[in-house]
């Protein structure tokens, strides 16, 4: 095949499955003055002399490169690589020679790779076939100089495929050598990149299972509110083409806050919680204010606070019950895409929404249809003075519980700017959001941490060219949401659900049964095979390990298969099934001896048993109570008809 047969074919691949990196490609003249293309000792294919300070080195071994590169890798004497990390891609001979011979036999579900010079992968394209790597689906590309915009696909898209999340802990690294030697800085902040990756998945994935059952807990107490509020859906594409201001409390709200008394009826405001009282305090009222905090404390929020006329609470029934009481205003119901609101069969408007009350204010001007969506206050980074929030924020200026963790990230200006391990990941949810964003946002936040997708503007240059024209947004918002009480039907509500509680609470007995059988079984297993076997007093009954894992997987399989409780539950249980999913798939890695391997098995086995057991028995409880509710509203809905 001649060169540009391959060039073109491989760019045909890559196009494909990397539209803007293929274009890019199209775009640039390959610049050849830096590489010298060298035919192989014996025609095996080309190499490459690249300059390294006043000398060129060979980026591969002067004999067959592609043999170099498969003894290169069989000398790492790896045994699994279920996600593998390539940094740097050279003309590709390491990536090709792993997957054709490597891949399969240590199971490797994804693979990603680094490479910071796109002239040398231009290059690549030119002169060797890769169409096989371009094209599979399980390989990811990440080329140019900045490897941090890898971090929110990795995220996003890379991690939550082919089950790759269950294998976070088993992740190889493959460093090719020349490019690692080339340019090491990159390669160390893209090892950066792909732990941050790792670790914000499992935080939104949730850390906390007793933190999702009380959000659960809350939803199920706050029913009746649901029932008869209406839903952040009246209001979908509402404000379609009008400006928003999304106004949190960041530390240098106080440089612009001013500004937004001239703008209520030119932009819809709407604020987080904690910015409401900076706001209120200055004469300032927004639209709409969003919260979904589920712990206690918000009451603070609205302290002092008795006119709430024209503010309405966009809020999302996970808070405490009481919550709803402490703002006076009207409430607009906002549900999260979590299986708990799958579970009501009421629809509100399900929302995608990062892991702050920031990316719920955005995302809530976003689902409204407003364009420009401008940014305040959203810094996701220290001050110069060390305070993590505006003045007249309830809790105070400087948050010690923020700085733990910190880190530096890129700033709207360019320098770097300390952060911590939290906001990195409210900064990262804000560019997944606006990497399908089809208007504009522009950062208007004067100081903080720069976030990718959103133009940095000053607020007053955006004022000036964007919130121009008067319109109500109070009006606006009532028009959409008059029409709810005449068609609410609490009776109707409160019956399916009732219907549905009972379903579920059944279906949760039924598998609190299987649990206790299974877990009665790994005891005795534990008591008469693993422990002697660990105490060196007896060899380990691996016919009866090996069938307990059978059944157990079996087990797993069917638990959450009942369509109620999968609903109620999977948010519950997901933190939970992600840390043991990872952990439970390392242990061939950890344990090469098969007689240790179903020892460690068995034990954790043992311990899924008892956690999952007790979330079981939690949401029973919770079921429990639901269904007390559920009759008494019933009751006082047919003692006033």
């Amino acid at each position: 095949m001649d060169s540009s047969a391959i060039y073109e074919n491989n760019l045909a691949a890559l196009s494909k499955r990397f539209p803007e990196l293929a274009k890019s490609i199209r775009m640039r003249e390959l610049d050849q003055s830096k590489f010298k293309v060298v035919l192989s000792e014996g025609g095996k294919g080309p190499n490459l002399l690249v300059p390294s300070g006043s000398s060129f080195i060979l980026y591969y071994e002067y004999g067959d490169p592609l043999a170099y590169c498969r003894d290169y890798l069989e000398n790492l004497k790896m045994t699994f690589a279920n996600i593998t990390v390539f940094m740097g891609f050279g003309l590709g001979y390491h990536l090709l020679a792993f997957v054709r011979l490597f891949a399969n036999r240590l199971q490797t579900r994804k693979i990603i790779v680094f490479e910071e010079n796109l002239n040398l992968f231009h290059l690549a394209l030119r002169i060797i076939d890769l169409t096989e790597v371009l094209a599979h689906p399980h390989i990811h590309f990440f080329v140019g100089p900045d490897p941090g915009a890898a971090l929110a696909p990795i995220r996003a898209e890379v991690l939550v495929e082919n089950e790759a999340v269950n294998f976070m802990r088993s992740v190889k690294v493959i460093p090719v050598p020349s490019g690692v030697s080339l340019n090491p800085d990159f390669y160390r902040k893209a090892m950066y990149v792909m732990r941050r990756a790792c670790r914000q998945m499992a935080m939104m994935t949730g850390n906390d299972p007793l933190d999702s059952l009380l959000g659960l807990d809350n939803i199920l107490m706050n029913i009746p509110k649901i029932v008869n509020n209406p839903g952040i859906d009246l209001l979908f594409d509402r404000f379609k083409g009008r400006p928003a201001v999304s106004v949190a409390a960041g530390p240098s709200l106080n440089k612009n806050i001013h500004l937004l008394k001239e703008i209520s009826n030119r932009a819809l405001i709407v604020c987080c919680d904690a910015s409401f009282l900076p706001l209120m305090n200055r004469g300032i009222r927004p639209h709409i204010v969003v919260g979904f905090e589920r712990t206690d404390g918000t009451e603070h929020f609205y302290r002092g606070i008795s006119d709430f006329d024209g503010i309405y609470y966009a809020i999302c029934p996970l808070v405490r019950p009481r919550t709803f009481d402490y703002f006076k205003g009207k409430k607009i119901i906002v549900h999260r895409r979590f299986s708990h609101f799958l579970w009501l069969g009421i629809s509100r408007g399900e929302l995608t929404i990062g892991p702050s009350v920031g990316n719920m204010a955005y995302k809530v001007s976003e689902v409204l249809g407003c364009d420009p969506i401008i940014l305040i206050g959203q810094d996701l980074a220290f001050a110069p003075d060390g305070n993590t929030h505006a003045k007249d924020m309830p809790f105070g200026e400087k948050d010690d519980f923020y700085h733990k963790d910190v880190l530096e990230v890129e700033g709207n200006d360019g320098s770097p700017i300390k952060t911590c391990i939290p906001w990195d990941s409210f900064r990262v949810a804000f560019e997944e959001d606006l990497r399908n964003l089809s208007g504009t946002c522009i950062n208007a936040t004067e100081g903080g941490a720069k976030i990718r997708g959103a133009e940095v503007m000053p607020l007053r240059a955006a004022i000036d060219r964007y919130c121009t024209q008067e319109f109500d947004p109070v009006s606006m918002i009532e028009d959409a949401i008059s029409g709810f009480q005449g068609n609410a039907d609490p009776q109707r509500d409160y019956s399916l659900l009732l219907d549905k509680t009972r379903l579920t609470a059944s279906g949760i007995r039924n598998m609190i049964g299987e649990f206790k059988t299974m877990l009665a079984r790994t005891r005795l297993l534990e008591k008469n095979s693993v422990h002697p076997f660990l105490q060196g007093n007896g060899a380990m009954d691996k016919k009866a390990a090996e069938s307990l894992i059978v059944d157990f997987i079996g087990l797993m399989d069917r638990y959450i298969k009942d369509e109620n409780v999968s609903d109620a539950m999977w948010h519950t249980l997901q933190a939970y099934s992600l840390w043991f999913n990872n952990r439970f798939n390392t242990l061939p890695e950890i344990y090469p001896d098969e007689e240790c391997l179903r020892a460690a098995q068995v034990l954790m086995i043992k311990d899924w048993l008892g956690v999952v057991g007790q979330m079981y028995l939690s949401t029973l409880d919770s079921m429990e109570k639901t269904e007390n509710l559920l009759v008494k509203e019933l009751a006082a809905l047919d003692g006033a008809a």
